[in-house]
């Protein structure tokens, strides 16, 4: 029995599918990646003013053209070694309100089919923030959900 498939429903199967894009970012060796709707701007690491009794990885606050920042070391959140040295802060809109985190290297934007992502199949270490994962040429990509890292509790430490 053969099945008659119309191209006309093959074209609208191929306009389903999102196309999601990631900031794509490197810590140590882990490529990730943060939804690029989330990413409001990239800059060079500035001057951190530590902020007193605010938790380990709170690094402090910057300065950004007047708006006072709270910054977030994602390396000693994420409990991963610090071993390369950090290049770049990310700044980003959550649903407590804009908050910088501080990562190794920028390695771009990155579009992922949404059905190729991936459920999270990761244990351990800081499996509990990621949101999916995909396959890119040969690397994989790590989807972090921004979301849960910073929660209601670390809302408040952010506050600034």
């Amino acid at each position: 029995m053969s099945v008659l498939v119309k191209a006309e429903d093959i074209k609208d199967k191929k306009a389903k599918i999102n196309i999601l894009e990631f900031l794509s970012i490197y810590l140590e060796n882990e490529l990730m990646g943060v939804p690029l709707t989330k990413v409001i701007e990239i800059t060079k690491i500035k001057e951190i003013v530590p902020v007193p009794f605010s938790k380990s990885y709170v690094k402090g606050v910057i300065n950004i053209r007047g708006e006072i920042l709270a910054i977030v070391s994602l390396k000693e959140k994420l409990r991963l070694s610090e071993t390369r040295e950090s290049q770049r802060i990310v700044i980003l809109e959550t649903k407590f309100g804009k908050v910088g985190i501080i990562v190794d290297e920028i390695y771009g934007v990155i579009k992922v089919k949404e059905n190729e992502l991936e459920p999270n199949p990761m244990v351990g270490k800081y499996s509990e923030y990621v949101k999916n994962v995909a396959q890119v040429e040969d690397k994989i990509l790590i989807v972090i959900d921004i979301d849960k890292i910073f929660d209601e509790e670390e809302s408040r430490l952010l506050e600034i």
